[in-house]
């Protein structure tokens, strides 16, 4: 009868415990795992790090799409946002951090795609489907089948198998398209061309697989300039002729 006493009274402080732990807002339930030191990617473009495993917590830094890190064996569940998962990892700079699930895939090697290519559902031609990935897009691969490699690109907004000869890992072709991307996404046409060209003339990878076609997109995005122009100054004698 003590040992049945004393086991319910152990019960009823751990459940104790436990509820007030919940009661906590700013609580992450920190969980250890086996999978000890294995690759991680960064498939969000400067996503935070923070010191804890608490959305709001610290920013320590920022993650490129891309990035690789070293996934410890611990993971977290912020239970104050929607059970949100971290993973703690260490960067290239040794320091750990904790990074957000949802912007990483475990067990991957960072890759960017080399010329424009459809998505298959598996490692076979009968399985093509009608999404497809653009060059200089960056993605991490997660795993191999002979001349085969399942992908996920950015934001995992895809996933799938294309042939390897597709891709390149050259860590000075990443950063080149990564810095191609940037540039890319600017809404101001007479910007994104500007950013472009000053990009083209000051690039820092010179040896990169992609010189050509920065220079394709470079004329491309003038081209559109040049349309948009063009448009503009059509409506703007329609608007003065109307007012005559």
């Amino acid at each position: 009868m003590f040992r049945n006493l004393t086991y319910c009274l152990g019960i009823l402080l751990l459940w104790n415990f436990s509820a007030c732990r919940n009661d906590s807002p700013d609580h992450s339930e920190i969980i250890l795992t086996e999978n000890h030191e294995i690759k991680g990617v960064s498939v969000w473009d400067r996503i935070s790090a923070r010191d804890q495993p608490l959305r709001n917590s610290s920013r320590v830094s920022l993650l490129s799409l891309g990035e690789s890190f070293l996934y410890l064996d611990t993971f977290a569940i912020d239970s104050s946002y929607n059970n949100t998962k971290f993973l703690k990892v260490r960067l290239s700079d040794s320091s750990v951090v904790w990074v957000y699930d949802f912007a990483s895939v475990l067990d991957a090697k960072p890759a960017v795609i080399i010329t424009e290519v459809p998505l298959y559902l598996r490692p076979d031609l009968l399985t093509i489907t009608d999404e497809r990935l653009k060059i200089m897009e960056i993605v991490a691969v997660v795993e191999e089948w002979d001349e085969w490699i399942k992908v996920v690109n950015e934001k995992k907004e895809n996933r799938g198998w294309i042939k390897k000869e597709n891709i390149t890992t050259n860590t000075i072709d990443l950063a080149f398209a990564l810095l191609v991307k940037r540039n890319v996404n600017v809404e101001d046409q007479e910007q994104k061309v500007q950013n472009l060209e000053v990009l083209l003339e000051n690039n820092p990878y010179p040896n990169t697989v992609f010189l050509t076609d920065l220079r394709n997109i470079v004329e491309h995005e003038k081209e559109l300039l040049r349309e948009i122009r063009q448009d503009y100054d059509r409506e703007d004698w329609d608007r003065r002729k109307r007012n005559r």
